[in-house]
């Protein structure tokens, strides 16, 4: 088989200088044949079946997607927030994430290993394969102080890169005993949002999002109930009008005062008296116990 040049200098073109020896045994390259690039030195190997053409300089991304190539893993923690363009971080040392399992340590590389790499979503970012960025920054509340993780979300927010609703997502999709960044994350996004800042409108939709992610339908926002004669009983966060079912969201900014607490009773006989089933949810039942949210709702559903 023909050797192919210019796959070859394709590769090394795109990829920082690189080129695996998968990608070169695919030209047609043979064992000898890289052997000879090493020998004479227009070849460095910087990783084990990675190779670099010396003709090329060494930059940081080059030693992190060798260090990707090398160890089948994606540009992670520090590594991707540089990535990412997240304030604060620049690229200096490798560092990935491998599945559990895989990849040996290295020198000059921190080697991180995951069980649950079926949930980084990795994406392209500067041709390197990187963790996806709700990811990144669960990622990083396991390696930086609290200081930097809020620098770090303040950026991606300011910029409209993610939501709240994004990032409480990528926590409940990880959440797991001894899940590393978990508890800081959590412990910051609550204290950003929670009860404070988040408009209920905001909150209604995002349980509304979750509930269409478990599999049941949209439910009506902001819906206006009538009784059987036309007159309006109440507004109420979410509801299931053909089944007759009101989901009411509970926060203490809005309700913990005595006209809430008074008026919310009241509405809700009145919701009953009219045929109307209502549930209520905190805000720690979306963020903690969000699958029990979504079973509760369904549960009430197959019941109407």
């Amino acid at each position: 088989m023909e050797v192919d040049h210019a796959q070859i200098s394709s590769h090394c073109r795109t990829q920082y200088g690189l080129i695996s020896r998968t990608q070169a045994f695919d030209a047609g390259m043979t064992r000898h044949q890289i052997q000879r690039q090493l020998d004479t030195k227009r070849w460095r190997a910087p990783a084990p079946g990675v190779y670099h053409d010396s003709a090329v300089p060494v930059t940081p991304h080059s030693r992190l997607l060798a260090a990707c190539i090398a160890h089948g893993g994606l540009a992670s923690h520090r590594a991707a927030a540089a990535l990412h363009g997240i304030n604060g971080f620049r690229l200096v040392r490798p560092e990935i994430v491998v599945a559990r399992g895989r990849g040996r340590s290295a020198s000059g590389v921190r080697l991180h290993r995951s069980t649950q790499m079926d949930l980084a979503k990795p994406v392209p970012r500067e041709r390197i394969p990187c963790t996806g960025l709700a990811r990144t920054l669960l990622d990083l509340a396991s390696v930086v102080s609290r200081q930097q993780l809020e620098s770090a979300l303040d950026c991606v927010l300011r910029d409209r890169r993610l939501t709240y609703e994004d990032l409480y997502e990528v926590v409940v999709s990880h959440s797991r005993q001894g899940r590393d960044g978990l508890t800081l994350l959590r412990a910051v996004l609550d204290d950003q949002c929670g009860d404070g800042p988040v408009p209920l409108s905001d909150w209604s939709r995002w349980v509304s999002n979750l509930l269409v992610r478990s599999g049941l339908d949209s439910p009506a926002l902001e819906y206006r109930v009538h009784d059987a004669a036309g007159r309006f009983l109440a507004q109420v966060d979410l509801a299931y009008p053909r089944r007759r079912l009101a989901i009411e969201l509970d926060s203490v900014r809005w309700h913990h005062n005595r006209e809430s607490f008074v008026g919310d009773r009241r509405r809700r006989n009145q919701l009953q008296a009219a045929g109307w089933d209502v549930l209520n949810f905190t805000w720690e039942d979306y963020a903690d116990r969000s699958g029990e949210l979504c079973a509760v709702v369904a549960k009430a559903l197959a019941a109407a």
